[in-house]
């Protein structure tokens, strides 16, 4: 006998010698026929009935109900003289571009307030805008109207090489 089974939205056929269902038939029988009000409406079911009822049905609805929704999400509303789907389906997709600037920012904040405290306010500025903010040193000495060697002499001071590295410095 060939029984179907219901997995993952797939249907299964097992070959099953008749002899393997006589008992399971036999106790579904006697299990409906205990609990039924009118005994002479109960009959035996097939061993599929048995299956579609105990198994293939709550499984599968169980996994449809979860996973029914996953992959193409459906399609927008469209006007009524476009026929072709336009969109590129972009829409869909959450946009945490926001958040993550914001928390970008709240660091970039914090970290320059950690070197504020920390150091001079000339030295804090220096290590801002060359470490931070990506600044040549050759850029900040022609903003600031000093030498090259007046920035690096700044950057390696002892108070800013020991209270943080730069590239390529370890901290002391």
């Amino acid at each position: 006998m060939k029984i179907k089974l219901r997995y993952e939205n797939k249907l299964m056929t097992l070959e099953v010698a008749d002899e393997d269902f006589t008992l399971m038939i036999e106790a579904d029988y006697e299990d409906r026929l205990s609990s039924a009000e009118d005994k002479e409406t109960v009959t035996r079911r097939s061993p599929q009935e048995i299956m579609d009822e105990r198994f293939n049905k709550p499984e599968y609805n169980n996994w449809h109900k979860f996973d029914r929704h996953r992959g193409m999400p459906k399609k927008p509303f469209r006007k009524d003289d476009q026929e072709v789907d336009e969109t590129d389906h972009m829409d869909y997709f959450p946009d945490y571009s926001d958040e993550m600037a914001r928390e970008k920012k709240e660091e970039y904040e914090h970290i320059c307030e950690i070197i504020h405290n920390a150091l001079k306010k000339k030295q804090a500025e220096l290590l801002i805008a060359i470490v931070l903010d990506g600044v040549s040193v050759t850029e900040y000495a022609e903003r600031e109207g000093v030498s090259v060697s007046a920035i690096s002499h700044r950057l390696d001071t002892p108070e800013s090489v020991t209270k943080f590295p730069l590239k390529g410095k370890q901290i002391a």
